[in-house]
């Protein structure tokens, strides 16, 4: 690919890619209600000739596929004559109207799209420009394309010609992986109708002399290779630069740019912009009258800026109108946001993606699941609207874990909403754990949690009486990553963040930061983010979060945490309540009486930590004093452990143990560990006459096993007892703390 700064997450972003929830059933239903209704009310003969102009494999026409909104002042006019406002949709006829000439009636002179490289219906719209413009202007239209470098225009000269072949073509001219299905259309198109495609950018082999010998090498490719090089270089603004720097911020002490614009003349990023700037121009002399159609990646035309501004500095007096296409899940739903990128927006289908590293992607519909808590009517009376909690647990655990947590922490006094992680994945202790993000999908995956974590705000804001001033998105671990993530991307919540301990969070420097200048008119809502963080990783915060209130305007504070597990526990609960709003307890009610905690085997999976931590909140009650989770190997100066036993007592209600998955039914099989005392067994072994299990389904039973060889309850002596009564079905359960 030839941009390799990404598009900078503006404002806009909400045209962004989501990944709708739709159940199937709910899906089928929708299918057989539209085709029912289609058959109903379309002609025999209408449907007929439909089925033969679109077989089954075809996308959605694009006036379905495709939304179009006004962005700058290059449009002013509907298709009626009438003024119309920033935002507002145009057909796609209007906008290809607008494509062809101002709203004076001046033929536009240069027509920029600014694309996602890989996006499927992003190649669809620009067909359908080029083939609209040429419709409009009497076939005048030059194309002009990014994806060629300008050393092979010669190739493809004679390509267009019909004096080579098409594999000679592709032979001599260095395509993009992704030709055949992204850019070949438009060559193609330009071949029947006989008209001129440019190959507009800096070659790369004379790009590779400039980058290793500085300006010694541009003087030299300037001189041997002068039809192939801009004549002269200008330089970009500060603003473009700033926007540069923004994207690749988590590389930029890598790249080592220089700080004046003047002084990045040579880098990559400005042999582009001024090459293919020059190239559109040279067109347009070359063809005057006509119109030059340039495609290329967003971030060069976005906001009149890169290869838009160096066609204004050669040329002040061109009218140009640029497009940025932006894929989404939902076109027809899609918001225009801040400032807007180009004179048209035009949201298109996110369906399905060329190869890109090996790989092509397709783009399906899937439900992003949770769980929710509501407070008790009674119990919370008098308390006109609630306070919510979005909260993003750690690798390795589920939606159920921080549920059982949250509502033994706050009781009745929050709404409490707890997101499934994204991927779903066998934990350490063998159970279905979950997993948030990949490093190699990480800003797609941000992506994801944050369109979930927004609609569940936006879906329980409009149905219970939440109060908006009263929001709180928290996570621990890996899901407080994404919470920092989410707290400085989001336009729409109004919110306070808490970050608890966060994992594996340098991958944030790979996300562009918001920049205020782009947000126009729609600021976003006041936002705050504080970071709990332990000592080895406060640092990093203290920048990480410096450059967040610089550039962003987000409100953030770092709370250190100490080594001290009883302080660290307290922060953690006053962090939360005092987000919250809710009235804090008194400390000497948290504090008071002797120092117990539970203590933490190095091995312990997430889980046994989690519950842990769920154990504690419940001792501390019991004990009216705070119980920590201390680490195994801490050093402390005092305290009290509490042992958590397990006992056959706690599990003798049906319900208590877990029944055996599956549509028939099934055994759970309790194990005990090796050298449990003689009364314990024999306590076990009475709760498997009483069978709790069966008791609360009929299709279920217990057995109790021994993970000592020498009993006669030997596990596999029990799966054989089993197996020869055809009950393979089971479910084994060892007879510890945190078990799965």
């Amino acid at each position: 690919m030839s941009t390799t700064v990404p598009t900078n997450v503006p404002p806009w972003h909400h045209g962004r890619l989501d990944r709708r929830s739709a159940s199937p059933s709910a899906v089928a239903l929708l299918i057989l209600t539209v085709s029912l209704g289609a058959h109903v009310h379309r002609p025999a003969s209408l449907v007929a000739q439909q089925k033969a102009e679109s077989p089954r494999w075809s996308a959605p026409p694009l006036k379905f596929a495709s939304s179009l909104r006004v962005g700058t002042a290059g449009v002013t006019k509907d298709g009626s004559g009438r003024p119309i406002d920033v935002g507002a949709r145009i057909s796609l006829e209007r906008g290809l109207d607008a494509l062809a000439k101002d709203d004076s009636g001046q033929p536009v002179q240069i027509v920029f799209l600014g694309e996602t490289h890989t996006d499927e219906t992003t190649h669809r719209f620009e067909l359908a420009a080029f083939e609209g413009l040429c419709e409009r202007s009497g076939n005048r239209v030059v194309l002009s394309l990014e994806m060629f470098d300008r050393d092979v225009q010669p190739v493809l000269d004679d390509y267009l010609a019909g004096k080579i072949d098409e594999a000679a073509f592709l032979e001599q001219s260095r395509p993009w992986n992704n030709y055949r299905s992204a850019y070949r259309p438009l060559v193609e198109a330009a071949k029947r109708r006989g008209l001129p495609v440019i190959a507009a950018n800096f070659p790369r082999g004379l790009r590779r002399q400039v980058m290793m010998r500085g300006k010694e090498g541009w003087e030299s490719v300037q001189s041997t290779s002068p039809l192939l090089v801009p004549k002269k270089l200008l330089p970009h603004s500060r603003f473009y630069w700033k926007r540069v720097d923004n994207a690749i911020r988590g590389h930029l002490a890598m790249m080592q740019l220089p700080d004046d614009p003047a002084e990045r003349l040579l880098s990559t990023q400005s042999l582009w912009d001024n090459t293919m700037a020059e190239s559109c121009l040279d067109a347009l002399e070359k063809h005057p009258g006509w119109t030059v159609l340039h495609v290329n990646g967003g971030f060069h035309s976005a906001y009149h800026d890169g290869t838009v501004r160096q066609v204004k500095l050669r040329s002040p007096e061109t009218v140009v109108r640029t497009v940025a296409i932006v894929p989404t899940g939902n076109p027809a739903t899609a918001e225009l946001r801040g400032k807007p990128p180009a004179d048209i927006v035009a949201f298109v289908e996110a369906r399905a993606e060329d190869e890109h590293e090996g790989k092509w992607t397709v783009v399906v519909t899937r439900g992003m699941k949770y769980r929710l808590h509501l407070p008790d009517s009674k119990q919370s009376a008098g308390a006109d609207r609630w306070p919510l909690l979005l909260w993003l647990g750690d690798d390795g655990l589920a939606s159920q874990d921080g549920m059982a947590y949250w509502k033994s922490a706050l009781g009745e006094q929050v709404a409490i909403a707890v997101l499934e992680p994204t991927y779903r994945e066998e934990a350490p202790d063998l159970s279905a754990g979950g997993r948030w993000f990949w490093p190699d999908s990480f800003s797609a995956d941000v992506g994801t949690a944050l369109e979930s974590t927004e609609r569940i705000w936006g879906y329980l804001l409009r149905h219970y009486p939440i109060d908006p001033q009263r929001v709180v998105l928290a996570g621990h671990g890996t899901g407080a990553t994404l919470v920092a993530a989410a707290a400085l991307q989001t336009d729409r919540m109004r919110l306070h963040a808490v970050a608890i301990e966060p994992k594996r969070y340098t991958k944030l420097r790979d996300l562009p930061l918001p920049i205020p200048e782009l947000w126009g008119d729609d600021e976003p809502p006041p936002r705050r983010l504080t970071v709990l963080s332990t000592e080895p990783s406060a640092p990093w915060w203290q920048k990480e979060l410096k450059d967040y209130a610089a550039q962003s305007h987000l409100v953030s504070k770092l709370v250190k945490l100490t080594g001290d597990p009883w302080q660290q526990a307290l922060l953690r609960q006053e962090t939360l309540t005092t987000a919250l709003g809710l009235e804090a307890k008194p400390k000497q009610d948290l504090t008071t009486g002797r120092k117990r905690f539970l203590p933490l085997p190095r091995t312990a999976t997430p889980r046994a930590r989690h519950w842990l931590q769920v154990q504690a909140l419940r001792a501390s009650r019991a004990h009216r004093t705070l119980v920590a989770v201390v680490p195994e190997g801490t050093s402390i100066d005092s305290g009290e452990p509490i042992e958590l036993p397990v006992t056959a007592g706690q599990f003798a209600a049906p319900g208590r143990l877990p029944r055996c998955p599956g549509p028939f039914g099934g055994t759970t099989i309790v194990v005990l560990e090796r050298g449990t005392p003689e009364d314990a067994v024999n306590e076990w072994v009475e709760l498997e006459q009483h069978d709790p299990v069966a008791a609360h389904s009929r299709f279920h039973r217990l057995r109790i096993a021994s993970s000592d060889p020498m009993s006669q309850r030997y596990l596999p002596k029990v799966l054989e007892k089993l197996a020869e009564k055809r009950r393979r079905n089971v479910l084994i359960v060892p007879a510890t703390f945190a078990a799965d």
